[in-house]
């Protein structure tokens, strides 16, 4: 049987990252803290979220807040943005070869729609923004149960160190892709079934798992 690809949408087929940089140096007047050059991120990309906060030097009570106002200045954007290079081309072979496709967010719904729409992207069976942004493999589960899916045929697609754990919480797998958020060698040290270095590279993944009976294949599969 075909597998069944859950993809995730910041940084793994919506180009967020930079935008995402620029809404935080936004808020750095407010917040007392300096500038986040592209440098600097590359330098921080990795660290977990508190030890990021502290080299910003900002209080931790306050990073609840500059979430809830980053978050809700992107929702605003996401219609604006644009793929991730070479993502669309490898989402519609994908679809060509009749694999199901789905798109998991932390976004609304009506703004992936909206970014979709634009974008012309037609590809995905079905589009599910979720409530926050822990706790994804909660999120995992619930879509895996709301759509019927045999967990065994499904692997999901992101771009951050979370995605690995969530879905290997959620008893799927995952591919791992290096053009996002965190960096390859952090995704590599956390061993994903699947590390990819650009879009393409997906498709050969896929075929070796139709070409196979990948429901009994426990091992990891690291693509170098």
């Amino acid at each position: 049987m075909n597998p069944w690809l859950l993809f995730d949408f910041d940084g793994t087929v919506a180009n967020s990252i930079e935008k995402l940089r620029e809404l935080i140096n936004d808020l750095a007047p407010r917040y007392g803290y300096g500038q986040l050059t592209p440098e600097r991120f590359a330098a921080m990309r990795d660290l977990p979220l508190t030890r990021a906060v502290r080299s910003f030097k900002m209080p931790l009570y306050k990073l609840g807040s500059a979430i809830t106002i980053i978050l809700n200045e992107y929702r605003k954007i996401i219609p604006e943005l644009e793929p991730c290079a070479g993502i669309v081309p490898v989402l519609n072979e994908l679809k060509a070869m009749g694999i199901s496709l789905a798109l998991i967010s932390s976004n609304h719904t009506e703004n992936l729609h909206a970014f979709l729409e634009r974008h012309g992207i037609k590809c995905f069976d079905w589009i599910e923004g979720t409530n926050g942004i822990l706790k994804k493999h909660h999120n995992i589960r619930t879509q895996i149960r709301k759509h019927n899916l045999d967990k065994e045929l499904v692997v999901y697609v992101g771009d951050e160190v979370r995605d690995i754990k969530s879905a290997r919480k959620s008893g799927v797998r995952i591919i791992s892709v290096a053009w996002g958020l965190h960096s390859e060698a952090h995704l590599r040290n956390h061993r994903p079934d699947y590390l990819v270095r650009t879009p393409s590279e997906i498709i050969p993944i896929v075929k070796d798992l139709m070409d196979k009976d990948f429901c009994s294949d426990a091992g990891i599969n690291l693509k170098n």
